[in-house]
């Protein structure tokens, strides 16, 4: 686990460099709006992609499924203009969670997604405030 909450956390790191480089007008020649909302878009759908099992009983179809879902949502931030971008991720951000909450609880018992599940709350909200400061801030 903790090599996970290591990644998890230092995964944090591009979110707030590329918020404080499209605040701070650096002169790059990327749009560091747009990376940060292309950044989120892959963290949103990587996570997404932990929803899938190596199982392939069908009773994890669903999931795989609800994963695809986040996906596109994910891609369909990178079509659209940046506010509403910004909007499309959190709200999929904390309809993940809640998805991975409810599996969670199914999973009772497990010391792992007790640990995983207050990490996953942690970043999700940091993720969430961040992309919050940068719709007022954009």
């Amino acid at each position: 686990m903790r090599t996970s909450q290591t990644l998890g956390y230092m995964g944090l790191i591009p979110f707030i460099a590329i918020l404080y480089v499209s605040v701070n007008n650096m002169g790059l020649p990327l749009d560091a709006k747009q990376v940060f909302i292309a950044y989120s878009a892959i963290i949103l759908s990587f996570v997404a992609g932990t929803l899938w099992q190596t199982s392939e009983e069908r009773k994890h179809d669903r999931r795989k499924i609800v994963s695809n879902i986040f996906c596109l949502f994910a891609f369909l931030s990178l079509l659209v203009n940046q506010h509403l971008g910004l909007m499309i991720l959190v709200v999929n951000y904390i309809l993940l969670f809640l998805y991975e909450s409810k599996l969670a609880k199914l999973n009772q018992g497990h010391d792992r997604n007790t640990a995983y599940m207050t990490m996953r709350l942690r970043l999700t909200s940091i993720i969430v405030l961040l992309h919050g400061y940068a719709y007022y801030l954009w």
